[in-house]
C-alpha cells in the first residue's frame, strides 16, 4: 500500500473512531454532571469509557472492512493499525470493566428506585392492594434490598453476554468507599468522644427518614447523600460481582438440573433380591420360604 494512501487511511481512522470516542466519554461526563450532579462523576467516567469501547469496536471492524474492499491484506492491516496507534490492545480490558461499573452503579442508584416505584404504581393495583404515591421514606427503609436485588440480577444476566471481568464491578466503589472512610472526620464529634468506628456506622447505618424543605431536623442530608452516593454503589457493585461470579460458574444451572433430574432407579443385591450366596456358589429361595 502507498504511503500516501496509508497516512490518509490512518487520518480517516483517528477522524472515525479515536475523535467519536474521546468525544463520548466528554458528552457523558457533562451530561452527568448536569443532570445528577459531581456526586456520581467516577461512574460518568467509566459509563463514557464503556460507549467509547462500543464505538470502538464498531468503528474498527469497519476500517478493516473499508481496507479489505480496498484490497489490503489483513496482516497489513494490523500492522498498519499498529504503526498509526489505531490498534488499542487494552481497549477491551477497560471497556469491560468501564462496562460492568456502571452497570452495577446505574442498578443501584437509578434502576432500583424505579424498580420501587413501579411496585406502588403497577404491581400494587395488580394484587388488590391500593395505588399509592411512592414515599422516598420508604426508599431509604429499604436502600439495601433496592440496591443488592436489581444489582445481583443484572450481574447475572448481563455476564451470560460480556463475561470479561464482570467479577470486577466491585473494585471501583469498594476503592471510593475505603478513601471515604479513611479520609473521614465527624465535624459534630469532638476529639474526646470521636470513636474510630464512627466513620462505619456514619456510611453503614442508614438514615430511615428523608430530609425535606419542610423539615430537615429529621435527618442529616449531606449524610443521606452520601449513603445514596458512596454506600449505595458499593452494595450494588458487589450484588453485581457475586451474581456475574454465580453465572460464570453455572452454579444456578448446576442447582436447577439436581433438581429437575429424574431419580435413578434404585439397583437391589442379591440379599435384596432373595439371592443367597454360600461360597462360590448361589441358593435360590426354596419354596418353603416362600
Amino acid at each position: 500500500m502507498e504511503r500516501d494512501n496509508v497516512k490518509r487511511s490512518v487520518f480517516l481512522g483517528h477522524l472515525t473512531i479515536t475523535v467519536p470516542a474521546i468525544a463520548a466519554i466528554l458528552l457523558v461526563v457533562i451530561f452527568g454532571l448536569y443532570q445528577f450532579g459531581p456526586s456520581l462523576w467516577p461512574y460518568y467516567v467509566t459509563g463514557g469509557l464503556g460507549i467509547a469501547w462500543q464505538w470502538y469496536a464498531i468503528g474498527l471492524r469497519q476500517w478493516k472492512g473499508s481496507l479489505a474492499k480496498g484490497g489490503v491484506s489483513d496482516n497489513e492491516t494490523k500492522e498498519i493499525g499498529q504503526h498509526g496507534s489505531l490498534q488499542w490492545p487494552w481497549a477491551s480490558a477497560v471497556g469491560s470493566f468501564a462496562l460492568h461499573t456502571t452497570a452495577a452503579a446505574v442498578c443501584g442508584t437509578q434502576f432500583g428506585p424505579w424498580l420501587l416505584s413501579r411496585w406502588f404504581v403497577w404491581i400494587r393495583p395488580m394484587i388488590g392492594l391500593s395505588s399509592i404515591a411512592p414515599n422516598a421514606d420508604y426508599y431509604l427503609q429499604h436502600l439495601e434490598l433496592v440496591s443488592i436485588v436489581p444489582a445481583f440480577v443484572a450481574g447475572y444476566v448481563i455476564c451470560r453476554r460480556f463475561q470479561k471481568l464482570a467479577w470486577c464491578a466491585w473494585i471501583l466503589p469498594t476503592a471510593i468507599l475505603a478513601y471515604k472512610l479513611l479520609t473521614f472526620t465527624n465535624p459534630q464529634a469532638s476529639v474526646f468522644t470521636s470513636s474510630k468506628w464512627s466513620a462505619f456506622s456514619y456510611y453503614f447505618v442508614i438514615e430511615r427518614l428523608m430530609p425535606t424543605f419542610y423539615d430537615l431536623r429529621g435527618s442529616d442530608p449531606v449524610r443521606v447523600l452520601a449513603q445514596m452516593t458512596v454506600v449505595v454503589p458499593f452494595y450494588s457493585g458487589v450484588a453485581y460481582s457475586i451474581g456475574a461470579c454465580l453465572e460464570k460458574s453455572k452454579v444456578v444451572d448446576r442447582i436447577a438440573k439436581s433438581l429437575l433430574a429424574d431419580p435413578e432407579p434404585e439397583v437391589f443385591g442379591p440379599e435384596e433380591a432373595g439371592v443367597q450366596w454360600i461360597g462360590d456358589q448361589k441358593e435360590q429361595p426354596t419354596n418353603e420360604h416362600r
